[in-house]
C-alpha cells in the first residue's frame, strides 16, 4: 500500500517532514551534524539486535520504543535508559515496527503499544508519500522478561492518536488517522484483563489527530485540539471523557486558540492543582501559524483562560514536563510556518529549537533556561542539540533523580540546519538550570515513546 497524504495538519507535516529528514521544505538532505545519523538499514539493525542478549530493565528505568530511524523507516526495536549508569541498553524487539504512536502503562510492569505507522516516508516536490500502512495490532512490553507479546487488535487502525491510562487500569485510545486517510472522531477502550478493545459509546465532538489527552484529578480525560482533516484544519474544541458512562461530552467552552502539536500538563499540587497548562502548537487553515501562547483549563468551570504571559518563543512538537518543584519545563520544538495551496504543501520554513524555558505556576511567568537573547528575541541556546519530536521523562531514581531525560527527536547541532533523526540524549538539572549530555541511544529515533517503568 502506498498512500500520498496531503498536508496532514501542521502536526502531521512536521512529524513526517521530520521523518523525511527535511524540516525546511527544500527536499531530503543527507544526514550530517549529529553522531546519531547512521546508514545501517532497519532490517540489518534488527538482525544484529536479535543476535544480542537483550537487557532486562528495572523500576526507575526509562523504556524507549518505536519511532522512525535515520533511514526514515519505522522501527520495532526498544531500549531502556538506566539512570544509575547513564547508559541506554538494548532490550526486546516488537513484532511490528511503529512510528507516531503513544504508550500507556497497563500495570506496574507492562506497557501497551498500539497501532502506529509501519513503513517509510519520503518527500518530493512538497508531496509526502508514506510507503506502508497504519496498524491496528497492539503489543505489550513486559518489564520482567524484557519481551513483547500480542495484546489484541483495535477495531480501527490508528496513528497520531492519544493513549491514556485510566484509574480503573483500562486505556483510552482516541482519534488519529486511519488507513483510508480519515481523521477519526472515534475512540476505543482497552481492557488488559481480556486483552480486547471495545468501541466507546459515542464519538468525540470533532475529528482529531495529534491532539492532547490529559487524565484529570477527577478521573475524567480532557481531549483538546488537534487537526481535523488532511487539508490541515485545526480545532480549538475539547471533549471530556467520563469512564463511568464510557462516553464523551463536549467541553462547555473551547480553547482560546486552535492548536495541534501542542502540549498539555496537569498540575497535581500547588496554586494551580487540578488545572491543565496548554502550551504552544500550531493552528490555522491553509496557512499554519506558529504559536507561543498558553492557556489554562479549569475543570471546575470547564473554561480555558488565555494567559497574559506567552512563551519566549513559539514551539510545536516540543515537550512539557512537570518538575518536582511544581514548575513545567518546555523544551525544544519546531518554530515555523507551513503553507498549503490547493490541499498540497506549498512551503515550510522555520527552525528547530535548542532552547528551553520553565513556567512558574505561582507567578504565571515563563523564564528562559540560560536567559533571553535580546538580539535574536528568543531564549539563549541551552540544549546541546536542537530537537523536535523528541521525548522528555522525569527520572525518579539513580544517580540523577529529579532530572529530566531528553532523548532523540529530529534536529541537529545547528538549529537552522536540516534535521535528521537523533540518537543523542541529555539531562536537564532543575537545581543547576542546565543541560548535560548523557550516553547516546543505540538507535537514532524520532516520533518514539518514552515510559518511566515502575
Amino acid at each position: 500500500m502506498k498512500t500520498a497524504l496531503r498536508a496532514l495538519s501542521v502536526a502531521g507535516l512536521i512529524c513526517m517532514l521530520a521523518a523525511s529528514g527535511c524540516i525546511n521544505g527544500q527536499g531530503v538532505d543527507s544526514p550530517s551534524q549529529d553522531s546519531s545519523a547512521g546508514s545501517t538499514t532497519a532490517h540489518t539493525r534488527k538482525v544484529a539486535a536479535q543476535n544480542l542478549k537483550f537487557g532486562i530493565p528495572t523500576a526507575g528505568d526509562v523504556l524507549i520504543a518505536g519511532g522512525a530511524d535515520a533511514s526514515n523507516e519505522s522501527i520495532a526495536d526498544a531500549e531502556f535508559f538506566n539512570p544509575s549508569s547513564g547508559q541506554f541498553i538494548v532490550t526486546g524487539i516488537g513484532a511490528s515496527s511503529r512510528a507516531a504512536i503513544s504508550a500507556a502503562p497497563l500495570s506496574p510492569t507492562q506497557v501497551l503499544f498500539a497501532g502506529g505507522f509501519s513503513g517509510g516516508a519520503t518527500i518530493k516536490n512538497f508531496s509526502l508519500n508514506l510507503a506502508g500502512k497504519v496498524l491496528s495490532s497492539a503489543e505489550s512490553f513486559d518489564e520482567v522478561t524484557g519481551a513483547f507479546s500480542p495484546a489484541g487488535t483495535m477495531g480501527t487502525p490508528r496513528m497520531g492518536y492519544t493513549a491514556t491510562e485510566l484509574n480503573n487500569g483500562k486505556v483510552l485510545v482516541a482519534g488519529g488517522l486511519d488507513n483510508h486517510d480519515n481523521v477519526l472522531d472515534t475512540a476505543e477502550l482497552y481492557d488488559p484483563a481480556t486483552r480486547k478493545f471495545t468501541t466507546v459509546g459515542n464519538t468525540m465532538g470533532d475529528r482529531r489527530m495529534f491532539q492532547t489527552a490529559t487524565l484529570l484529578l477527577s478521573g475524567k480525560v480532557l481531549i483538546a485540539g488537534g487537526a481535523t482533516n488532511l487539508s490541515g484544519d485545526t480545532t480549538n474544541s475539547a471533549d471530556i471523557y467520563d469512564p463511568v458512562s464510557n462516553s464523551f461530552t463536549p467541553a462547555t467552552f473551547p480553547m482560546d486558540h486552535q492548536r495541534a502539536a501542542h502540549t498539555a500538563t496537569l498540575f497535581t499540587s500547588g496554586p494551580m492543582a487540578g488545572k491543565v497548562l496548554i502550551a504552544g502548537g500550531v493552528g490555522g487553515s491553509s496557512f499554519f501559524f506558529k504559536d507561543s501562547s498558553a492557556e489554562l483549563y479549569d475543570p471546575v468551570s470547564q473554561q480555558f483562560v488565555l494567559l497574559s504571559s506567552f512563551m519566549n518563543e513559539p514551539r510545536s512538537m516540543h515537550t512539557a514536563t512537570l518538575l518536582d518543584n511544581g514548575d513545567v519545563l518546555l523544551a525544544g520544538g519546531f518554530s515555523g510556518t507551513v503553507a498549503v495551496t490547493g490541499g498540497m504543501l506549498s512551503g515550510a520554513s522555520g527552525v528547530i529549537s535548542n532552547s528551553a524555558e520553565t513556567f512558574d505556576p505561582s507567578s504565571g511567568d515563563f523564564t528562559c533556561v540560560g536567559g533571553f537573547n535580546n538580539d535574536t528575541l528568543r531564549c539563549n541556546q541551552s540544549m546541546g542539540v536542537a530537537r523536535a519530536g523528541h521525548t522528555a521523562t522525569l527520572l525518579a531514581t539513580g544517580l540523577h533523580p529529579h532530572r529530566v531525560l531528553i532523548a532523540g527527536g529530529i534536529g541537529a547541532a545547528d538549529p537552522a540546519a536540516h534535521g535528521i533523526e537523533l540518537s543523542s540524549a541529555e539531562l536537564f538539572n532543575p537545581a543547576a538550570g542546565n543541560f548535560t549530555a548523557t550516553g547516546p541511544m543505540s538507535t537514532a529515533r524520532a516520533l518514539h515513546t518514552a515510559t518511566l517503568l515502575h
